[in-house]
């Protein structure tokens, strides 16, 4: 379990409620990496939303057949694991540890859903995962065309 201080913290959470970041921080846990250690696979079903704190994690595509690009390495405070979120629940990139480090994870069931149960804070979360894919996607796109 986190704190919610420590949720609240995030600008993830800036417009939950105390009592939905009180169940948040119920399913909410720690989670440590070493580097290279593999986070999440491309395609695999996504359980959880993972918030680093500190080290760094490599987005990477699989393109054809063996192929892999980077389009993005996130760091203390990215979110990563938003397709836990958004149907059909499966991983849309792998995420590798560049380095060790630690981030707080969050079962992905249990946020679907408080965002079913509180609509107004649910809103809030989608509306901060949605900042954070748009920013991804820009970040994918320009790595996918320099390595074109």
């Amino acid at each position: 379990m986190i704190s919610i201080e420590n949720l609240r913290s995030l600008p993830y959470f800036a417009g939950v409620g105390h009592e939905s970041l009180k169940d948040v921080a119920a399913i909410a846990d720690e989670y440590h990496f070493q580097k290279g250690q593999t986070l999440f696979k491309m395609g695999d079903p996504s359980r959880g939303l993972y918030i680093l704190r500190q080290g760094q994690v490599d987005i990477i595509y699989e393109l054809r057949g063996a192929e892999r690009c980077v389009v993005d390495t996130v760091v203390g405070g990215d979110l990563i694991g938003w397709s836990s979120l958004v149907e059909p629940h499966r991983s849309t990139a792998t995420a590798v540890a560049r380095e060790a480090g630690n981030a707080i994870w969050i079962e992905a069931a249990g946020v679907r859903a408080l965002c079913e149960r509180d609509t107004v804070s649910g809103y809030h979360l989608l509306k901060a995962l949605t900042e954070v894919l748009s920013r991804r996607l820009e970040g994918a796109l320009v790595q996918l065309a320099a390595a074109g």
